[in-house]
């Protein structure tokens, strides 16, 4: 359990966001060791964090490296011993001290010791719990010890049986003092239990014991498994669109062969007839796209035997009938239904229908177009 002697996170979006972060990652990393086989998890425990205990014996520093290779140990003159001389062994034996758990080893006697049963359901509030129980039940104040608490027994009903370790400041920074280290240069304490083995009992930096190599590349696994996802995806749905792509493409080009087929089977006056046809549309649209105001949109143009038919909404609709019938193009132009008010729109709804000049009555192929 972590100490309260590291500095409060400053206020901030991204210091938020780490929070959230961190907290999410141990979330789905305790879900993660729950699913995994047990026996993935004992391969995966040989390769958590090496812990590198320290103690004094004599005038004489004990350093025990314990990682997946083994233990290795040396003992290096009080004298000789600094934080450089360890750096030093630990880059001899292959790893870096920011991969290294180092845990001096101070007496019990040091501590003051509290049991306490703690549900399993209150682990998330237990250090507030802690801190209360510190201020109420001991003369201590928070400034000036360092606390954890430890599982001492197996779980009972839902209740784990804990040992409170507190223990004072400064009896702990002159522990320190005579291996030639600070608390900026360990990351927990630790005691020998009865079988002579050190135990850490306080914990500086929670990273220390929570985040084995495994669980880091299982994290880092779990981003590239992401991201590899999200890019294959990104090139299926591309593939997927040039497929549909090049299948709107092929109909096209047969569409087109086929139009074209079937105008090259037409005789000459069907063919001509037709190009008259399509040209006299186009007129038409130009020429209404010219003479109608502003203030007037159309819903529906029909052309059929040399008869237009429009209907829309104008600002003023009975005046259209005289624009159209100015035109060159246009004659008897007359209003089909009644000018009503639309209240959506607040414009008059016409239909209007007129003749276009010069245009015979009855032709052998009628052509009919709706525009939108």
């Amino acid at each position: 359990m972590p100490v309260a002697d590291l500095p409060a996170p400053q206020a901030g979006g991204l210091h938020v966001l780490a929070a959230w972060g961190s907290s999410f990652a141990q979330w789905w990393l305790a879900g993660l060791r729950d699913a995994v086989p047990a026996r993935w998890r004992e391969w995966a425990a040989g390769e958590a964090r090496p812990i590198m205990t320290l103690s004094r014996d004599g005038d004489s520093v004990t350093c025990r490296l314990s990682s997946a290779a083994g233990p290795t140990e040396i003992r290096i003159p009080l004298s000789h011993f600094s934080v450089a001389t360890l750096e030093q062994w630990l880059t001899e034996q292959g790893v870096s001290r920011e991969a290294v758990t180092v845990a001096p080893v101070i007496s019990r006697e040091l501590f003051f010791l509290r049991e306490l049963s703690v549900p399993r359901a209150a682990f998330g509030a237990l250090p507030r719990i802690l801190e209360q129980d510190i201020l109420r039940r001991t003369p201590f104040q928070l400034a000036d010890i360092w606390h954890a608490a430890t599982a001492v027994g197996e779980e009972a009903d839902g209740v784990v049986p804990m040992c409170h370790w507190i223990i004072r400041r400064d009896r702990a920074e002159a522990a320190l003092s005579e291996l030639g280290l600070a608390s900026r240069d360990v990351d927990c304490l630790a005691v020998t239990d009865a079988g002579g083995e050190a135990v850490p009992v306080i914990t500086f930096r929670t990273v220390s014991g929570e985040d084995p190599a495994w669980a880091q590349r299982a994290v880092r696994l779990l981003a590239v498994a992401a991201l590899g996802a999200v890019l294959l995806g990104l090139v299926v749905f591309e593939w997927r669109q040039a497929s549909v792509a090049a299948a709107l493409e092929t109909a096209l080009i047969e569409a087109r062969q086929s139009a074209q087929s079937g105008r090259d089977g037409m005789d000459p006056a069907a063919r001509l007839f037709a190009m008259k046809a399509d040209t006299g549309v186009l007129t038409v649209w130009d020429e209404l796209s010219r003479i109608l105001p502003d203030h007037t949109f159309l819903t529906e143009t029909r052309i059929a035997d040399g008869t237009v038919t429009l209907s829309g909404f104008s600002a003023d609709a009975a005046g259209l009938v005289r624009i159209i019938d100015q035109s060159p193009l246009f004659s008897g132009a007359t209003l089909t239904s009644a000018i009503t008010t639309d209240a959506n729109e607040r414009k008059d709804r016409f239909s209007i229908l007129f003749k276009l000049r010069g245009a015979r009555t009855a032709r052998p192929a009628a052509r009919s177009r709706t525009v939108p």
